[in-house]
């Protein structure tokens, strides 16, 4: 088991490309096609916000955190043009997004898993 920082790194993008590919095949098959586009871009943009996120924080530079606040205005452009010009519904878009959080909880399940055995 690997309980680095780096580990649990890799477990969280393995955890929202999960949770994405559950929820955009989930509403492929209940819904339709764009719905399903919808999660999976939310989840994209949940990645790409958690690898910009632990990017800067893991290994801070001036450049970094200059970059860093232009974040929020890529992922709100992103999910503009998504919801505008792609038309995508917005709440499969929210469900996407919200596949970060569902890998935090898993990660938090496995971490009180793991500490439990240690």
């Amino acid at each position: 088991m690997n309980d680095s920082y780096e580990g649990l790194v890799r477990r969280m993008e393995r955890g929202i490309a999960a949770w994405g590919v559950v929820g955009a095949v989930g509403a492929w098959v209940g819904w339709d096609g764009l719905t399903a586009v919808g999660v999976g871009t939310g989840a994209v943009a949940a990645w790409a916000n958690f690898r910009w996120l632990e990017r800067v924080f893991s290994r801070p530079t001036p450049a970094r955190a200059a970059i860093f606040g232009f974040r929020l205005a890529a992922l709100a452009a992103f999910g503009y043009a998504m919801l505008k010009i792609f038309a995508v519904n917005h709440v499969a878009f929210l469900a996407g997004l919200l596949t970060a959080v569902m890998a935090a909880m898993g990660e938090t399940v496995y971490q009180l898993i793991y500490a439990r055995n240690s």
